[in-house]
Formats: C-alpha cells, sequence, structure tokens
C-alpha cells in the first residue's frame, strides 16, 4: 500500500487534534477540579454522581424537617413551663386568699391579679411560630382560644397535629391540639380556663364564706392542672431525642454521600497536572515529526 503526503497529513492532524482535546480536557479539569464537567466526559459516573446528589436533596430536606421539628418542640416547652408558672400562681392565691380571715377588699386585688394570669396563659396558648398558631391543631391560621366577658374560654382550633417527616415513611407526630392542653376535662384532665374563670368568682364573690368555698374548690384541680402540663412536658423529651439522633444519623450519611460523589466526581490535580505536562510533550513531538516528515510545500520552494 502506498503512503501519500495526503495520508500523513490527515494522520498527524488526527493525531494533533486528540491530543488538543485531550490537553483541553485536562486543563478544564485543573480549572475546574472536577473529573467530570458533562455526562459525555463518563456518561455512567455522571449517573452516579446524580444518584448522590438526589440523595443529598433528600437527606436536606429530612435534616430541615427536623430543625423545624425541634424548633417546634422547644418552642412548645418554653410555652408550657410559663403556662406552668402562671398556674402554680393561680394555686398560690387560691391557697392564700381562701382564708376566712381575708378581706374583701384584699379578694378584690387578687381577683384582678388572677385575671390577669388569665389573660397571659390565654396569650400563651395562642402562641405563634413561623406565624402559625401552635395549638390549633390543623387551623393554623384561627386562634386557639377566645374568650368572652364572662371569663369562659372557647377552643377555636381541631385535633390535627403536626407529623414531621424525618425519613421515608417515618414520621413525627407532635400534638397540636390545644383542648388536650388547656381544656382537657372531657378526657379526664383539668379545664385550665374554667377552673381560674371559678377562681376569679370565688374572689369576685361579695359573701365571704361562700367565697371561701368556690376558691378552695380550685385549689386540687390547679395542682392536677399542673401536673397535666407537666405530662404534655414530658412527652415532648423522648421525640426532641429521636429528632436529635435522626439528625445525627442523616449528618453522617451526608458525608458518605458526599465523599462517594467526590469519589466520582472530583479530579487529583497533581495527577492531572503530569497528564497535562506529559500531553504537551507529546504534542510539541507530534509537531516535530510532522515537520520533518511532511514535504515542503511549492510555496515553500517558491519562497
Amino acid at each position: 500500500m502506498r503512503i501519500t503526503q495526503a495520508m500523513m497529513s490527515n494522520i498527524f492532524v488526527s493525531n494533533l487534534r486528540k491530543q488538543t482535546e485531550a490537553m483541553l480536557q485536562r486543563q478544564e479539569q485543573i480549572a475546574t477540579q472536577k473529573r467530570i464537567n458533562r455526562p459525555s466526559d463518563d456518561p455512567s459516573g455522571m449517573g452516579r454522581v446524580l444518584a448522590g446528589r438526589s440523595t443529598l436533596a433528600t437527606i436536606g430536606q429530612y435534616t430541615d424537617n427536623i430543625k423545624q421539628g425541634k424548633t417546634r418542640l422547644e418552642f412548645t416547652e418554653q410555652t408550657l413551663k410559663l403556662v406552668d408558672d402562671l398556674v402554680q400562681q393561680a394555686r398560690r392565691t387560691a391557697q392564700e386568699k381562701s382564708g376566712d380571715g381575708v378581706t374583701a377588699e384584699e379578694r378584690a386585688l387578687a381577683a384582678e391579679a388572677v385575671k390577669e394570669i388569665y389573660d397571659q396563659v390565654l396569650q400563651l396558648a395562642n402562641s405563634k411560630l413561623n406565624d402559625r398558631y401552635l395549638f390549633s391543631g390543623d387551623r393554623t391560621d384561627t386562634a386557639a382560644f377566645t374568650r368572652d366577658a364572662g371569663y369562659n374560654a372557647t377552643y377555636n382550633g381541631d385535633a390535627g397535629s403536626c407529623r414531621i417527616p424525618i425519613a421515608d415513611n417515618v414520621e413525627v407526630r407532635v400534638d397540636a391540639d390545644g383542648s388536650s392542653y388547656f381544656q382537657d376535662a372531657t378526657n379526664g384532665g383539668v379545664n385550665i380556663f374554667d377552673q381560674l374563670r371559678d377562681l376569679i368568682g370565688g374572689l369576685e364573690n361579695t359573701d365571704l364564706a361562700e367565697g371561701s368555698t368556690q376558691i378552695r374548690a380550685t385549689v386540687d384541680p390547679l395542682e392536677e392542672a399542673h401536673v397535666q402540663i407537666m405530662d404534655k412536658r414530658a412527652e415532648a423529651g423522648p421525640k426532641l431525642y429521636r429528632l436529635q439522633a435522626t439528625e445525627e444519623h442523616w449528618t453522617n450519611v451526608k458525608n458518605t454521600v458526599q465523599a462517594a460523589i467526590g469519589r466520582e466526581e472530583d479530579v487529583d490535580v497533581a495527577q492531572a497536572i503530569i497528564e497535562l505536562k506529559n500531553l504537551e510533550t507529546a504534542y510539541q513531538s507530534t509537531m516535530a515529526a510532522a515537520s520533518r516528515i511532511i514535504q515542503p510545500s511549492l510555496v515553500n520552494f517558491l519562497k
């Protein structure tokens, strides 16, 4: 087979093109520090990278859910602690003002203080988190409780709960039904608002003896209200621990996936520089060989 000048020229041009493309690829890898910059660089490797990124996105969503859940539980705990302090304050008032030696004026002042306690508890029961009512069930845009002039409270929410997805088909349920916190009389608990209302009524009763009976009748229920709130606060502990443990798990998984993506996607910069230098040397050698082997053109003779 006869090798012509045109054939040799085509071979040299083809080799130079391949070497140029390889050098450009290494230069891009060094600049981006990525081995895979487009699917064509490594189709199967890019598939694994995309799968890893999808996993990271899912982990990120679960982690965000967990953080929101932890915030909700911590905020609920702080709110209930304040409610508990107020309930115990009301109970102490009932104990102190139930005696026969307490004057009507003293009880009138105490009644005003309990009214303030009532409204503070009502305000806490209507607490918002991220512009959503905390104790309204699924009716998060509706105030959980309202009261009338006679200090009768009405629950405006429903029995809904807050569900926090933390893994595939796994949720942590956080009670958002305000009636179970503050008006649990239907389940054998204490209606805190009713007890505070009755305490106000006893303190304002002009018949001091009858008022004493009314006041004493609220002491034990307010103690039970304290226990009721403490039980609700205790429910948050295991859930908070579970969220924290799950968050740590996802952090470990995230680190593992990121490392796997890095091994697949990232380039060994030092190795890439060595390969670039080798390609440049090969390119220069090809150019030198071409200049010696390919015959000068007629134009070069004319020069």
